[in-house]
């Protein structure tokens, strides 16, 4: 076995032993590859200690007064916050049973008084690389679940505004219609779409249209509530829901909206870029498709263009 323990140094090791002359050796031993030493006198101290220490080893003696070994060891098998932690057995003890015994208390490995020190190296060597494999793996994990959970986020993301992109309010549609079906509770949406865009990309240039969908996105964040939900719904149209809101307030929040953006104005080459927004509101009820209460969004979208743009118009019944 490699002796360069430099990648194991400061794993902690707790050595449990009653005889003081016992923990002395084992402690000059193993300090020698810079592990750090901590030690305990009894399994009462071990259990007391070992949650909050969170060893990387314990070397723990079988023979010690009130608490024995076994006992300690299947007592820190049982808890969910020191299960995990490999137990080496250190025994005078070499009978078939006693170390049977042992095993099935949850130790991994024994090691024979008197100790036969590079014995005993190397078995604790073996036991640290082993859990630092497992910890390394765990880690590996942990990063590739947060590196898969950015990249599924990003999917749902618009590029150009940051915001929720189509299959992202999709999800949230789909979440909502849920939730309205368990509270039995309304909620609303506003299919907002950028007047002239087009205009504004002929005369200006592309680059100065996507600078209007950009501060768009900003104003529509800035403006709603917390809780609520905005995304680019296609290259000029925002769609924004609205949880648990009825009609009559998802319109007032429309107007204050389209009149804020109305207020605005994109600054370019000393031209006054002018933005407003036509809009189309509506409530969906528990029993409805969010696909259908989409659909008719659009209508009273189509219907505010045809009534000359920056306007808000709700179903015609509502």
């Amino acid at each position: 076995m490699d002796h360069n323990a430099d990648d194991l140094s400061r794993m902690k090791i707790l050595i449990v032993d009653d005889v003081p002359t016992n923990i002395e050796l084992l402690s000059i031993t193993l300090a020698s590859r810079n592990y750090q030493i901590f030690t305990a006198e009894s399994g009462t101290k071990t259990l007391e200690i070992t949650p909050e220490l969170q060893p990387d080893l314990i070397l723990l003696d079988i023979m010690m007064p009130g608490e024995n070994g076994i006992e300690t060891c299947k007592k820190l098998k049982n808890s969910e916050l020191t299960r995990d932690i490999p137990i080496i057995f250190v025994t005078a003890k070499g009978g078939g049973d006693d170390i049977i015994e042992g095993f099935n208390a949850g130790g991994v490995d024994y090691i024979l008084k008197p100790y036969r020190l590079p014995e005993v190296l190397a078995r604790v060597e073996t036991h640290l690389r082993l859990k630092k494999s497992i910890r390394d793996k765990d880690n590996l994990i942990s990063e590739l679940k947060d590196t898969q959970e950015v990249l599924m986020n990003s999917a749902k993301k618009d590029l150009l505004t940051g915001l929720w992109n189509r299959p992202g309010l999709e999800e949230k549609l789909f979440q909502e219609q849920l939730k309205s079906q368990s509270t039995e509770k309304a909620f609303s949406l506003i299919l907002a779409d950028i007047d002239h865009i087009s205009k504004i990309n002929d005369k200006f240039g592309i680059s100065i249209g996507d600078q209007v969908i950009i501060r768009t996105a900003s104003l529509l964040t800035d403006t709603l509530r917390q809780y609520d939900h905005v995304g680019r719904w296609s290259s000029e149209e925002f769609l924004i829901l609205l949880p648990g809101t009825e009609l009559k307030d998802s319109k007032i929040l429309g107007e204050k909206i389209r009149i804020r953006i109305e207020n605005e104005m994109l600054d370019f080459n000393q031209n006054h870029i002018p933005m407003t927004l036509s809009m189309g509101v509506n409530q969906c009820s528990p029993d409805k498709q969010w696909n259908k209460c989409l659909i008719e969004t659009q209508e009273c979208l189509r219907r505010a263009k045809g009534l000359g743009r920056n306007q808000l118009v709700a179903p015609e019944n509502a």
